[in-house]
């Protein structure tokens, strides 16, 4: 278990290390393609290496060009504007609760929007995939193992009609990107995983850098003005404090030396990122919510060719929401400590208690 920041880094970056794929899970975890959730979920991008990596990824990208992030960046704004107004008509000097009323519901509409599924549908979709998230956490025990099950059944037959939907009648989302180039079983995999880690990832950045703003009066000004440096200051700062993936796993390819460490072939090795974020010998005071700080590679959105496909898209939604809310409740404060989700790897929030003061 590796947890300063430089060794972190080397596990995340250099080629020397691949993630777990479908071969080491056939040698080590005989009868995996039984389990709906690890054939939905555990064959996803994430979960390849060279050349099928590169095959799946290049179906996805499009949906994250900067083209398509400009799109996107209008239903984001709309849905922000709609969602303050709901929250204009909140009592004032009572706890509401933002994650509810703000960035839970800007997530779905925006995650609907890239997978190119009807917005009403982001609830339902959100409470589905849940259990899938599990299968990411260090240790994945029989309960977690029959909830992301349950989780595939529940979803994939969903996927499947979104993807014959698409190859009859393709639009400009990923539903369409995928349905045109990989098989059903891929093309629902990537669905999935689009679902997951679009709603939960920037669901936790945004709670995360919210919370960090209405106890940090320089930043918040800051973030007020609009100014787009300051903004994505603050959002890296928050990814640093609170890295929405807080670890990640890793096979060495070859003998290789980390830290000091002899790390033979074949060796799994974990690496803890929101520890290495916290690494005094890289951010010093690191655990103060500092947005001055010096620029420094984050490790939040993975590294080398497993950098995530969505980070400029996570940083647009947090980009857009921030100065809003901040424009709009200028003096909004916490009520109360959130509660968390409960889960090891992907850890966020079920709920974000705030008093709203304009």
């Amino acid at each position: 278990m590796f947890r300063r920041y430089a060794d972190v880094s080397v596990i995340a970056l250099d080629d020397a290390f691949v993630v777990k794929d479908a071969d080491w899970f056939d040698a080590r975890l005989p009868g995996w393609r039984q389990s709906a959730g690890m054939r939905l979920f555990g064959t996803s991008l994430p979960f390849h290496n060279g050349a099928s990596h590169q095959r799946l990824r290049k179906a996805m990208a499009p949906a994250f060009s900067p083209a398509r992030l400009r799109s996107l960046s209008g239903v984001i704004a709309d849905a922000v504007d709609h969602y303050l107004k709901v929250l204009d008509e909140q009592p004032r000097d009572v706890a509401v609760d933002l994650h509810a009323l703000l960035t839970l519901p800007v997530t779905h509409s925006t995650v609907c929007a890239l997978v190119g599924v009807p917005e009403e549908d982001g609830p339902l979709l959100h409470d589905l995939v849940q259990p899938l998230l599990g299968l990411i956490d260090p240790e994945v025990g029989p309960r977690a193992l029959m909830g992301a099950n349950r989780a595939a059944l529940a979803v994939r037959p969903y996927l499947d009609k979104l993807v014959a939907e698409r190859r009859n009648r393709p639009g400009d989302d990923l539903a369409s990107l995928v349905a045109g180039s990989l098989t059903d079983d891929e093309a629902a995999s990537a669905l999935a995983l689009a679902l997951t880690a679009g709603f939960d990832t920037t669901l936790a950045l945004l709670d995360h850098a919210i919370s960090a703003l209405m106890t940090s009066p320089g930043a918040r000004a800051d973030v007020t003005g609009g100014e787009p440096a300051a903004v994505d200051a603050v959002v890296s700062e928050a990814l640093r404090l609170a890295s929405p993936i807080r670890l990640i796993t890793r096979i060495a390819r070859r003998d290789v030396t980390v830290g000091g460490v002899r790390i033979p072939a074949g060796q799994e090795v974990m690496a803890l990122i929101a520890d290495a974020h916290r690494d005094p010998e890289r951010f010093p005071d690191p655990d103060a919510f500092d947005p001055g700080r010096p620029p420094s590679r984050l490790l939040s959105f993975g590294g080398g060719p497993h950098y995530c496909l969505g980070a400029q898209l996570a940083r647009l939604e947090a980009s857009l929401v921030l100065p809003a809310l901040l424009q709009r409740f200028p003096r909004v404060m916490p009520a109360d400590l959130p509660h968390p989700n409960g889960r090891v790897n992907a850890r966020g929030w079920t709920d974000l208690p705030c008093v709203l003061r304009p």
